[in-house]
């Protein structure tokens, strides 16, 4: 489980980086990505695997990707993609 909890870690950075380096991506957008990698922060910092679970963060996601596919911006689409799949299939 840990190796899983590295992976989302290590994710969640390159998140971080993503959204650091796209310029044109609009506040409500980004303000909810924002919010999601807070409530995974939070959670990862407490170790707590069961609000990792909870669906609402990979609902968050996938809306704000499907957003962000509109918009053009691959790396970002990619991160979005993984850190949903490391949350839904790692069996945290």
């Amino acid at each position: 489980m840990q190796d899983k909890l590295n992976e989302l870690r290590d994710t969640l950075s390159e998140l971080q980086r993503e959204l650091r380096d796209v310029d044109q991506l609009d506040d409500e957008t980004k303000s909810h990505l924002e919010g999601v990698m807070e409530s995974i922060n939070d959670a990862l910092h407490r170790e707590d695997t069961e609000a990792l679970r909870h669906p609402s963060l990979r609902e968050t996601l996938a809306q704000r990707n499907e957003q962000i596919e509109e918009s053009s911006y691959p790396n970002l689409t990619k991160v979005l993609t993984n850190l949903a799949d490391i949350l839904g299939n790692s069996g945290l």
